[in-house]
C-alpha cells in the first residue's frame, strides 16, 4: 500500500534540505567576515599597545627633563 502523504513529505524534506544548505552557505560567509573582524582586532590591539608604550614613555622624558606640564582644560593648547 503507497503511503499517501509519501509526496508532501518528499517536497517537505526537499525544502528542508535546500534552506539547511543555504543556512551552511550562510555560516560560512559570517565565519569570514567574523575571522576578518578578529584580524582587525588584532591590529588594533597592536596599535593600541604601541600607543600606550609610547605614551608611557613621553610621560617619563617629560619627567625626567622637568617639562611635563598639566593638560589645559580648554584644549585649545594642542591647536
Amino acid at each position: 500500500m503507497k503511503n499517501p502523504y509519501e509526496e508532501q513529505q518528499t517536497a517537505i524534506l526537499t525544502r528542508i534540505i535546500g534552506n539547511v544548505a543555504k543556512l551552511n552557505d550562510t555560516l560560512g560567509d559570517l565565519n569570514a567576515k567574523l575571522e576578518e573582524i578578529n584580524e582587525l582586532n588584532t591590529d588594533m590591539v597592536s596599535f593600541s599597545n604601541i600607543w600606550q608604550h609610547y605614551q608611557r614613555n613621553s610621560v617619563i622624558y617629560l619627567n625626567s627633563t622637568n617639562s611635563l606640564q598639566p593638560p589645559n582644560k580648554s584644549g585649545t593648547d594642542l591647536l
